[in-house]
């Protein structure tokens, strides 16, 4: 991100916390208590020093109550005293978040001007490499014409040498050269202005040898040139000669490794401000959650507490609640609220208790875990409204479900397909929903924390 302006940057920050929707399905008051977690949340990334973070959800915060929330069916419900405490919150947190805006624009500033120094080293490293690799290829052009040149030497050498000793060989059995092939000099192309084109009419049947050894031939530095010394003697045997087998040229063409072009290293100089960019928190999206710790013994707590009721075929309810820590969710706390349940659904009752032990504890809603004692692992159509309210607020909200049946526990939550669906359902109670693609599915952003124990507190 440090290669854009940092007015940019903010501006982005700016559209993700206004991505949101408001449901009107979902009653104002979880509206409310969410924008409380929201503060809870952004005092803590301001804490850890993610000040990206908390910027977006304090600017989430002042979206939500300023502009989104009136338009909820119900806010002209809210009471006078809530809007005023609100109002006053979100005079604070624009405080807040006009000083984290100068400071984000600050610190962007600084980052941009170390990538820029950055990027001017690449590319002149870039072009430096580009260079070498020109002055590689071009020598590697020039060596494979010496070859070529050399190649040609050799040829012209070799021929000339046939041409003496074809020469010579008809001289001892004294005949003339072979029928349609010219004087020697054909066989020398440096020459060719003086060659001597063949006419059958100068010559007679009979067969005669030439009157001087040498008449006609190319002198040797006529072929090969000057620069090459010609042999004192040579074997008088026909040498054998492999036109078929051309050498190859050794050239040795540049390693991939030499064409590849690494990322620069960044500079180490100490007038250069360095930034621990690893810090940075990341901000949860649909295919990015954040990672919500579950203490070893949660379930075992539950099924305990739980236990009269399964014995009875009843459901039982309890919620999540925990804390945010270095970009983690931790759940810490079970709550096991008033509630009423039967054999295939248990109703919340006492929801505001859960609430006041959150606000006792400074904790936080991640999720909710209940009871199948006849049915396996799944989320029910009532199951899944109940999840869409809390994963519509937070993400990475969980739906834990204890099979008593099959003596399985599952982490669930919502597919994207789960939260369109579900969300545009105006039905209540046990309603068929589709079946693909799939509606629910195992949390894969869980882990469970064996040293931790989980605080249990049973409200009814």
């Amino acid at each position: 991100m440090a290669e854009r302006e940092p007015g940019t940057r903010l501006r982005l920050l700016g559209d993700a916390a206004a991505e949101f929707k408001i449901d009107c399905n979902i009653p104002i008051r979880r509206y409310f208590r969410s924008g409380q977690e929201m503060i809870k949340m952004a005092e803590v990334y301001h804490n850890e020093g993610s000040l990206e973070a908390a910027y977006i959800l304090y600017m989430k915060y002042m979206t939500l109550f300023v502009e989104k929330l009136k338009a909820h069916r119900d806010f002209s419900q809210v009471l006078p005293a809530e809007k005023k405490r609100v109002k006053g919150v979100v005079k604070d947190v624009m405080g807040k978040t006009e000083v984290l805006k100068l400071t984000l624009k600050s610190r962007f500033e600084e980052e941009h001007k170390v990538w820029l120094k950055e990027e001017q080293v690449r590319r002149w490293e870039e072009q430096r490499e580009q260079a070498r690799r020109d002055e590689e290829m071009k020598e590697a052009e020039r060596r494979r014409m010496e070859e070529v040149a050399s190649i040609e030497r050799d040829r012209q050498v070799a021929l000339w040498h046939q041409a003496q000793l074809d020469k010579e060989d008809r001289e001892n059995r004294g005949v003339g050269p072979p029928a349609g092939v010219g004087e020697i000099q054909d066989y020398t192309p440096s020459r060719g202005a003086d060659r001597v084109v063949y006419d059958p009419n100068k010559y007679s049947d009979t067969a005669s040898a030439p009157s001087q050894a040498n008449e006609g031939l190319p002198s040797y530095d006529s072929v090969v040139g000057p620069s090459v010394s010609p042999p004192p003697s040579y074997d008088r045997t026909a040498p054998s000669y492999d036109r078929t087998a051309k050498p190859a040229p050794n050239i040795t063409a540049p390693s991939i490794s030499a064409l590849s072009i690494s990322a620069p290293t960044p500079s180490t100089s100490t007038s250069t401000p360095a930034f621990d960019r690893s810090a940075k928190p990341i901000i949860s999206t649909p295919t990015g959650l954040r990672t919500v710790m579950v203490p070893g013994d949660l379930s075992e707590a539950f099924l305990a507490v739980a236990k009269s009721n399964s014995d009875r075929g009843v459901e039982t309810l309890g919620t999540l609640g925990g804390h945010l820590a270095n970009n983690k969710f931790i759940v810490s706390h079970l709550l096991i609220p008033r509630q009423e349940g039967k054999s295939d659904s248990c109703t919340m009752e006492g929801l505001e208790d859960v609430w006041d032990v959150h606000d006792k504890e400074n904790i936080i809603f991640l999720g909710w875990v209940h009871t199948h004692p006849a049915y396996s692992v799944f989320l029910s159509s009532v199951d899944m409204h109940n999840q869409y309210e809390w994963q519509h607020m937070l993400p990475e909200a969980l739906a834990i479900v204890c099979s008593i049946k099959d003596g399985v526990v599952g982490n669930l939550r919502l597919t994207p397909a789960g939260m369109s669906e579900v969300g545009g359902c105006s039905l209540t109670n046990f309603h068929p929903h589709s079946k693909e693609p799939p509606l629910w599915e195992e949390a894969s952003h869980v882990e469970v924390d064996w040293s931790q124990k989980v605080v249990l507190k049973d409200l009814r």
